[in-house]
């Protein structure tokens, strides 16, 4: 009986082992899945590093200020309406919203930036500091509606944030920007994109200004952003929020700024002087297309060419001529006629600049002292510049000194690279033309180099076209 007993206690005792056994094989292949498990959802799940922007809006928004301001519009009322409709007020009010930003210091005095459409008109103007202070004696250093820059100044004891600002002209395409200002109302708002394009023009829009050379970006920029802030990543002010294309009026995706480069030489003007005094040069010129380019063995369309150079100007004097390209000014590649103008004009009278300009299929460098923009603001293209040839598609007659073209062959290089009736032939490759035995002799030469570059002039406007032939 106890050898029974004895059996079956080894056996339950083996029993209990092979429980234990098996139990602690479980639980290790228990946690060995777990262990496996949590590995694979850390594998999943990836770890990514996101910038924040917080840092830059702390340190800039203390800067950036509310602009309210209210002025009267009057308005002519036609006697007859007031005759069957009663009399009518001949005037209203106008209120404007915007943002700005303090910019300079002088003792107690700050000095602010902003888009002058925003104060405009304004017979009184308030602002908003970001602690929630409010400024009521507000004075109007000055604004220029070319630039659409203006600069408000105001006393202060308390010592306040002033924005630092940065270079523009560093900018490149794809770089973050944080736009800051006070979209409908909401003040101290921040959105977040980057540089979109470079030497954006939005063309003649009310209250656009005459210099466009603005900086695009997809931050968004909504009504009463205009003149606040746009910052890199450094926290300084590269552009001043200026302007949005929209259907609706509000955000879509493209906002415009005007360089902080343009708006910086505006400011300190108008302080300095109350006024803006701007480099001029004395050239009417276009943009060169593809046709150009191929015409001046060139890789790619660049650069301007001279289409007339006004007598008496500085480009006139620095020996300039039409048809001359334009590649650099002082060492930067001009890329179209918007740049170039903005630069010129972003310069002082008397500065001096360097272009680089291709002529006769030879590089030259020649130094321009620039003038006053002020003195030949009333310049304008001269008036008194204004057989048939198969080979390029026109025929043309001689009138009064001028070669006009009388028709063009639709299917022509010629109607390729827009050549019309009633065009006034100026200058073919470097020879001018006057006569018909000018046109003959200067086709002739053309023909022998295979490309011809032609100055037209229609009505007003003067360009240049190139083709092959």
């Amino acid at each position: 009986m106890k050898k029974v007993f004895g059996i079956l206690g080894i056996g339950l005792v083996g029993v209990l082992v092979g429980l234990l056994i098996s139990a602690k094989t479980n639980v290790t292949e228990n946690l060995r899945a777990q262990e496996k498990g949590k590995a694979v959802q850390e594998k999943q799940i990836p770890t990514v590093s996101i910038p924040s922007f917080a840092d830059i809006a702390e340190a800039v928004l203390p800067s950036v200020v509310n602009i309210e301001g209210k002025g009267k519009v009057n308005i002519r009322i036609d006697p007859f309406f007031e005759f069957f409709f009663g009399p009518h007020p001949r005037s209203f009010e106008r209120s404007s919203l915007g943002s700005g930003f303090i910019f300079m210091k002088k003792g107690n005095t700050y000095f602010v930036m902003t888009n002058n459409h925003v104060i405009k008109g304004m017979d009184k103007i308030r602002i908003t500091l970001y602690d929630g202070t409010v400024i009521e004696d507000v004075k109007v250093v000055g604004g220029d509606s070319s630039s659409d820059i203006a600069v408000l100044k105001f006393e202060s004891k308390d010592d306040l944030p002033v924005a630092k600002l940065g270079n523009s002209d560093e900018l490149r395409v794809g770089d973050w920007v944080i736009a800051i200002g006070s979209p409908f109302g909401f003040s101290s708002t921040v959105t977040v994109g980057v540089i979109s394009a470079k030497h954006r023009s939005i063309g003649a829009i009310p209250e656009a200004p005459s210099i466009q050379d603005f900086l695009q970006t997809d931050a968004a920029i909504n009504p009463g952003n205009s003149g606040g802030p746009l910052v890199n990543v450094r926290g300084e002010v590269v552009g001043v929020n200026t302007a949005i294309v929209s259907r609706t009026g509000q955000y879509a995706g493209i906002g415009f700024a005007v360089p902080i480069n343009i708006a910086k030489n505006v400011a300190e003007q108008l302080i300095e002087k109350g006024k803006v005094e701007r480099g001029y040069l004395g050239i009417f010129m276009q943009d060169v297309d593809q046709n150009i380019a191929k015409h001046f063995k060139l890789k790619k369309p660049q650069g301007v060419i001279v289409t007339e150079v006004v007598k008496g100007s500085p480009a006139e004097k620095a020996g300039i001529k039409s048809g001359d390209l334009i590649l650099e000014i002082d060492g930067r590649e001009v890329k179209n006629s918007i740049q170039l103008r903005a630069y010129v004009q972003s310069k002082k009278p008397g500065d001096k600049v360097k272009l680089k300009v291709l002529r006769d299929g030879k590089e030259m460098e020649i130094n321009v002292n620039l003038g006053s923009a002020d003195k030949f603001a009333s310049a304008q293209p001269s008036k008194e510049s204004s057989q048939n040839t198969k080979d390029i598609g026109i025929s043309v007659r001689e009138e009064g000194g001028k070669v006009i073209v009388q028709s063009v062959d639709p299917n022509s290089p010629a109607a390729s690279v827009g050549i019309e009736p009633g065009d006034v032939i100026l200058k073919i490759n470097d020879k001018d033309i006057k006569s018909l035995e000018d046109y003959r002799r200067a086709i002739e030469e053309a023909k022998a180099k295979g490309s011809v570059l032609m100055l037209l002039q229609s009505g007003e406007i003067k360009k240049w076209v190139a083709f092959t032939i």
